[in-house]
């Protein structure tokens, strides 16, 4: 499965999950309420590589009716966020689920504002770019913020992509396994105790627990693995559970902090650098936008993103 399609049907609002549980604040929601603030009354706004409709809480709370129409290449849906206020806004939304960017099912110059937000450059932008320039009614914007090279936000992917230990999940997976599976061949739990295969896992378990769950200094700790291994120890509550249950459980926890690794490796390769920018940026003129900018959009005094912005031309 997509490891983004995996992310969002856990219903994050925003590609940051639990950090921006309600949407996006601070730069990022700074940004949004000044572009939702120079739209016409009823707009048609596309998001690229929406989620699960990130940018839509903005825009109800602003007021704005209109049309939202979100497009991505994973599995989406509405979050329960996106949701608020919804049907009193008098925003029609329109959802393009599992499809690319490189071809999205809208009609030439229907948009007035194509927007995107750490979403267009995981697409091949030698076909998406043209698409979005299709899709723009004459004089419409082409508005984005793009993953930098050194963001904070690739810092911190960077980071959790070293500290993953793909031989320490997958030992903790199969010991978990192991203990599932004698507890199926086991009378009862007060028995497992005995039961050496069931008590081998345990002492795995125990040893990775000591080796990733004692350090807890934000500068040292494997903030990844510690995840992981948090995770993986509410196993234990389920030990009275049906077998089926359990596996189901460990079957999510390997495939969820397998794609976590996979995103991260994504948001690290997407990110642009200064040559890449100007390229991108080059590709927006040869297809004809104008007013084409590109500068850098700071959280605090960290570099959060590329600011991106282009106009199609009038009639």
């Amino acid at each position: 499965m997509n490891p983004w399609s995996l992310f969002w049907r856990q219903g994050h609002s925003t590609t940051f999950g639990d950090y921006f549980k309600q949407g996006y604040t601070g730069a990022v929601d700074d940004w949004w309420q000044a572009k939702l603030a120079t739209l016409p009354t009823e707009p048609v706004v596309l998001e690229v590589g929406c989620g699960n409709c990130s940018l839509l809480p903005a825009m109800v709370k602003s007021g704005v009716k209109g049309t939202y129409i979100g497009v991505d290449l994973a599995s989406i849906r509405l979050s329960s966020v996106s949701e608020q206020g919804l049907p009193e806004s008098g925003i029609k939304v329109v959802l393009h689920s599992e499809t690319p960017a490189e071809k999205v099912p809208e009609a030439d110059a229907s948009v007035g504002l194509a927007t995107s937000v750490f979403g267009i450059e995981y697409s091949d932008t030698d076909k998406s770019l043209p698409e979005i320039h299709r899709l723009l009614e004459p004089g419409g914007q082409f508005c984005a913020l793009l993953h930098h090279t050194d963001s904070v936000v690739t810092s911190m992917s960077r980071r959790a992509i070293s500290e993953y230990n793909k031989d320490d999940l997958e030992g903790v997976i199969n010991a978990i396994s192991i203990i599932s599976t004698e507890r199926d061949n086991t009378p009862s739990l007060a028995d497992l105790g005995s039961n050496p295969k069931a008590e081998k896992g345990r002492k795995t378990i125990n040893r990775m627990a000591d080796k990733y769950l004692t350090n807890t200094d934000i500068n040292t700790a494997n903030a990844t693995m510690f995840e992981f291994m948090t995770d993986a120890l509410k196993f234990f509550k389920m030990m009275g559970t049906p077998a089926q249950d359990r596996r189901l459980f460990i079957s999510s926890l390997a495939e969820e902090h397998k794609a976590s690794h996979e995103r991260f490796k994504q948001m690290v390769s997407v990110a642009f650098d200064d040559a890449a920018i100007e390229t991108l940026k080059s590709k927006l003129d040869e297809l004809g936008f104008k007013q084409t900018t590109v500068s850098v959009i700071y959280s605090k005094d960290d570099i959060l993103a590329w600011e991106l912005n282009a106009r199609k031309p009038s009639a």
